[in-house]
């Protein structure tokens, strides 16, 4: 248990008789021959000391009782080197700070009362030794700075005492040599005040009350604490029992531990990890001009840290992820893992079907993180806010949180001013340029040191620094490992939209259309894969459902329509029909408030009543009014910095609060999740060209 010297060094311990004459005891010999005359008269057993052929020692063990206790309590006041432990870990884990410290010291303390022991005194003329030296400040800095520590008291000046020591050596014997025994009792824990639960409940509510905040809303007729009681009762609690109710599932994560991952024994393209991210910059909307943020999905090599694809799309979807995808493997390399969030854009039939899904067709493995897991894809989460933000504020139309926001105001104020006079802006980023960015970005990236990567030292300064992921890749491929990467012809294939059809006389019908070929006669009553291009409905591939090609079926004259119907004319035509159709229900609506009880489904062949002039007005009014509200909605009032304007419409808001999220209310949130719900509100928000998902986002 104890750093002390054995019975057996002892036995070897020898000590020089200049030694002995040094201790000064009463009544012996003062000079060296003195006491060699002595030891040979008492048959000491010395022998000369190997440095000197004059000098005699003679063994510890030898000597009389006084000298070994005269010894022994000068070893107290000279200790060299500290007390070194090997205590019992396992037993003492439990314990706290304030146990664990006098546990130590009174531990070190009883292993010089041990060796003292061992070198021939008596436990009590140890102990008593001890006390004394203790008493006067004369043990040896090591022993005496223990004393304080091991005496767990806020006496100044106070000192170990012979009772003291006596019932430490007790408690570690009836424990069996298990130093946890010498540890002070654990403070009890006193009752749960009454006032807790309710404290807690007021406390823990997302809205964050402070105590006073608390207090005011106590219930009437309960026992109260006071405001010092609360705090310190607070300051007693971790971390997340302190914030628990406080704070959502997903932000309390961020206390909690967590698992580093490795990534030492993987390979460029072992793992490809993606996600989406709503730009923070305006950009000019590549249909019809007006500002909106685009989504980018990125992927990026786990192993190398190098960005090797990305996708910018209107909103992030299935096709944003795969287009993304497809970018990386005919870039650089196919994956044998894609690990994305657990969103939709990646979770749906296009990626999981066992036949047609992309997953399968590709032979890669789909992984998802748990929900509100964003630690888990630290590698990309870190890559949004390092890399993209940094390429969005190169442009004025920069919306993220650190813009200033008169400068933010501002360009919001031209841009739409301009976009209202001329239809474009000299401030937004076009399309094309925004692509141009993003790629500069990606080069940029890959040629920047990356701090999880190893370093090297720069050839051309001399010193070190971390790699690049470029760099990283192309040491895997000079190491050996060499890049699979997909033909952009097999690409364009693989990464088609596929759906299951069943051929009937040698047609496919798919949206409407119709599609032949010869070679699919055979396959009547059978059911194909079916891949089709989005924005060319003339022709599609068909396969077996284990993946081998049949034929190129094309559009004939088979179909309802005079012209293939692609699958984005489609739905563009399924949206442009919706909107008519709501403004139409919008004119009917304002008529029948004009006449309760007229039914708007009136039959053809009934005449609508004649109105009164004063109801046409009211009625082109009632229009008028539906109109503007469909109509982009006007700039907002101008208020002084950090105030709410006062706002027409929902749909004002709802742009406002998208150019200003950091002024978002729990209230606002609310609202917004409710008025999310309504499918004819969602379709009011794309009309106006905002982003409905961007709205989700900002509301969850």
């Amino acid at each position: 248990m104890v750093d002390a010297p054995t019975a057996a060094d002892l036995a070897r311990l020898k000590l020089p008789a200049s030694a002995i004459k040094a201790l000064g005891l009463r009544g012996w010999p003062e000079t060296e021959q003195g006491i060699n005359g002595l030891a040979k008269r008492l048959g000491w057993g010395g022998r000369r000391r190997t440095d000197s052929s004059r000098a005699w020692e003679y063994p510890l063990a030898a000597l009389p009782k006084p000298v070994r206790e005269a010894v022994a309590r000068k070893s107290l006041t000279t200790r060299a080197d500290p007390v070194q432990l090997d205590l019992d870990l396992p037993a003492v884990t439990d314990l706290k700070t304030y146990q664990r410290g006098p546990m130590e010291a009174r531990a070190a303390l009883l292993a010089e009362i041990d060796r003292l022991v061992l070198m021939g005194a008596s436990v009590t003329g140890a102990i008593n030794s001890m006390v004394e030296l203790a008493s006067e400040g004369g043990l040896a800095p090591e022993l005496q700075r223990l004393v304080p520590i091991a005496n767990t008291r806020s006496s100044e000046g106070r000192s170990l005492s012979v009772r003291t020591l006596k019932r430490w050596l007790s408690d570690r014997r009836k424990a069996t040599g298990n130093v946890a025994a010498l540890a002070p009792k654990a403070a009890a824990e006193g009752p749960i005040q009454p006032w807790v639960p309710t404290f807690m409940r007021l406390y823990g509510r997302p809205a964050k009350p402070g105590i006073p905040e608390v207090l005011d809303a106590w219930p009437a007729g309960e026992v109260r604490p006071s405001k010092d009681q609360c705090y310190r009762f607070l300051r007693r609690l971790d971390a997340i029992s302190r914030n628990m109710g406080r704070m959502g599932a997903r932000a309390i994560k961020a206390l909690k531990a967590y698992v580093a991952r490795d990534v030492s024994e993987l390979w460029p393209g072992a793992v490809f990890i993606g996600d989406g991210h709503t730009y923070k910059q305006e950009v000019a909307h590549p249909i019809h001009g007006r500002p909106f943020r685009p989504e980018i999905t990125v992927i990026l090599d786990v192993y190398t840290r190098k960005w090797v694809g990305w996708s910018a799309a209107l909103a992030e979807n299935t096709w944003s992820v795969a287009d993304a995808y497809c970018h990386a493997v005919t870039t650089n390399t196919l994956s044998a893992i894609l690990y994305y969030d657990n969103g939709g854009g990646i979770n749906n039939n296009t990626w999981e079907d066992d036949v047609t899904g992309l997953a399968a067709r590709l032979s890669i493995t789909k992984l998802n993180s748990a929900p509100w897991s964003s630690q888990a894809r630290g590698v990309v989460e870190r890559f949004n806010s390092s890399v993209l933000h940094k390429a969005a504020r190169q442009r004025p139309t920069y919306v993220g949180q650190r813009m200033d926001q008169d400068a933010r105001r501002h360009a919001f104020k031209v841009t739409r001013a301009e976009i209202k006079a001329t239809g474009a802006s000299r401030l937004l980023t076009s399309w094309t340029e925004f692509i141009a960015d993003i790629d500069a970005a990606m080069v940029a990236y890959n040629a920047r040191p990356h701090s999880s990567l190893a370093k090297i030292v720069d050839p051309d300064t001399g010193k070190r620094r971390h790699m690049t992921p470029g760099e990283e890749w192309d040491k895997a491929v000079a190491d050996g490992w060499t890049p699979d990467p997909i033909p952009a012809e097999e690409a364009r294939t693989l990464f088609r939209p596929a759906v299951r059809r069943t051929v009937n006389r040698a047609l496919i019908r798919w949206i409407g259309n119709e599609y032949f070929a010869p070679e699919l006669e055979y396959l009547h009553g059978e059911e194909v894969m079916v891949a089709y291009d989005i924005h060319d409905a003339n022709a599609v591939t068909v396969s077996l459902l284990d993946g081998r090609y049949v034929c190129e079926a094309k559009w004939n004259g088979h179909m309802t329509s005079y012209v293939p119907v692609a699958f984005a004319q489609k739905a563009e035509g399924e949206r442009v029909a919706g909107k008519l159709a709501r403004l139409e229900n919008h004119r009917q609506v304002a008529l029948a408030e004009l006449r309760p009880g007229t039914l708007i489904d009136h039959q053809p062949d009934t005449p609508m009543p004649m109105l009164t002039p004063e109801q046409t007005a009211a009625a082109e009014a009632e229009y008028a009014r539906l109109e503007a509200k469909a109509a982009p909605a006007a700039e907002v009032e101008t208020v002084p910095s950090g105030q709410r304007p006062t706002f027409g419409d929902d749909v004002s808001l709802v742009r406002w609060l998208l150019d200003n999220p950091h002024m978002i209310t729990d209230a606002d949130r609310t609202e917004l999740r409710r008025k999310a719900q309504n499918r004819t509100f969602r379709m009011l928000l794309e009309m106006q060209g905002l982003d409905v998902g961007a709205l989700s986002a900002l509301a969850a």
